[in-house]
């Protein structure tokens, strides 16, 4: 391990000598942007292997690596080197969505969709509900709501409680690989937090059409709502789609799924920037559609899959690390904290009392909370549509989100993985 971080030490010094080498690129990746992305690799890695060491989960460590070197901190890796990559990421989401959906299966749905679905209308309307009321009571505090009227104040509100109630299949799926916890915690949390996304996300889309309509600027707002609901039945087009390629490869061909699940990945992701669809929802459709529904065996690609699981997970936490933005936190660090901590409460209250009306397993009741907590790459995407669509409120309302995610991203993984010891479901520690 000290010769490891010894050159590891040396690299990020030469990468600090390279800086005034920098030049921006357009159109491709530089070898500058390759060489820092191999770094902030090989430190998430260590970082990883530091956290396991140290009794938490690895993906903590990545985060970690990630933000150690970003902009908010070192600077090694810059914001443009960011963005170079950032095809690097998109990559890693559609991976996760592939196996994500691959791992859902309609047996499970079947037999627990009574809890599932329990504790996921416990949970969206309790945190919604909760979000809501803080913000209101915490209006003057808040910069997004200052100096709107009454109606603005509480469809911006909405919006933004609508916006913090999504969950994070990526860490779930990140920390189920890591531990191969398996057992009825595992797999309904899995279930909810793959359902719930899809749920909040239709929510989002009427939150969103009554905000911008509250705020006055309503014009093309039906064309808006209309975009992002074609962006949601799009995804699921999408996904049949690759669905049905992948099908027949697993069929006819059935070799070298590895390289073909990497190009799938990035055609998909090509398409969805031009066609303006979600990656991740496409792809987690298309998984789902591969396990459950075509006529093949889907052992094959879930190996391939697991084969590239921890080097994906690697390059999207220690990015995500990367792009969390530490000043947005610390400028509002007590409505923040206060706004995660009243989330966590509300997941803790809905999820339990969910459980319970579904008839779960005791384990679920007690635990199943803290794998709903963490939140990652589909918060921050719709803060991004928000802060895009509305100018002046949505980018005040981003720092917000951000802060929020950097909060749950960082607790919510050391949460649940005590949640699947404590349930005895942990088979690597």
């Amino acid at each position: 391990m000290i010769r490891r971080l010894v050159v590891l030490m040396l690299l990020v010094g030469g990468a600090v000598l390279l800086e005034p080498l920098g030049a921006p690129t357009e159109g491709v990746i530089a070898p500058r942007s390759l060489f820092l992305f191999g770094i902030l690799l090989l430190t998430a890695d260590t970082f990883g292997a530091v956290a396991h060491d140290l009794r938490t989960p690895r993906l903590v460590g990545y985060l970690l690596a990630g933000l150690a070197l970003g902009p908010s901190v070192a600077g090694v890796v810059p914001a443009g080197v960011l963005e170079d990559l950032s095809m690097m990421k998109r990559l890693a989401v559609g991976l996760i969505g592939l196996l994500a959906g691959a791992e859902l299966r309609i047996g499970d749905l079947r037999d627990r969709w009574r809890i599932l679905g329990s504790i996921l209308t416990f949970q969206t309307v309790t945190v919604i509900a909760l979000l809501l009321g803080a913000t209101l009571l915490l209006q003057r505090w808040i910069p997004f709501l200052a100096g709107l009227d009454r109606e603005a104040v509480f469809f911006v509100a909405l919006l933004f409680a609508v916006l913090l109630t999504v969950n994070s299949p990526m860490v779930t799926l990140a920390l189920l690989t890591e531990t191969r916890a398996s057992g009825p915690l595992a797999r309904t949390t899995l279930g909810v937090v793959l359902v719930a996304d899809v749920v909040i996300i239709l929510l989002f889309t009427g939150a969103f059409s009554l905000a911008q309509a509250s705020l006055g600027t309503a014009v093309g707002a039906p064309d808006i709502m209309m975009g992002l609901l074609r962006g949601v039945f799009g995804s699921m087009l999408a996904g049949a789609l690759v669905g049905g390629v992948l099908s027949l490869y697993l069929r006819f061909v059935k070799r070298e799924l590895v390289l073909f699940a990497v190009v799938v990945v990035f055609a998909t992701a090509a398409a969805a920037q031009e066609l303006e669809f979600e990656l991740l929802l496409s792809l987690l459709v298309a998984g789902f559609l591969v396990e459950n529904v075509a006529p093949v065996r889907a052992e094959p690609l879930l190996e391939a899959l697991h084969q590239m699981a921890v080097p994906v997970f690697v390059i999207f936490f220690a990015l995500a690390g990367a792009e969390l933005h530490v000043q947005g936190f610390l400028a509002l660090w007590p409505v923040v904290l206060g706004v995660a901590l009243i989330r966590m409460g509300g997941i803790y209250v809905a999820a339990t009392g969910g459980s319970r009306v579904g008839q779960a397993e005791p384990a679920v009741s007690r635990y199943v909370w803290t794998g709903l907590v963490s939140q990652a790459g589909v918060a921050l995407g719709l803060a991004t549509i928000v802060a895009d669509r509305l100018p002046v409120v949505g980018i005040a309302m981003q720092t917000m989100v951000i802060g929020v995610v950097a909060f749950n991203e960082s607790v919510g993984p050391i949460l649940f993985r005590w949640g699947l010891l404590r349930a005895q479901e942990v088979k690597v520690t």
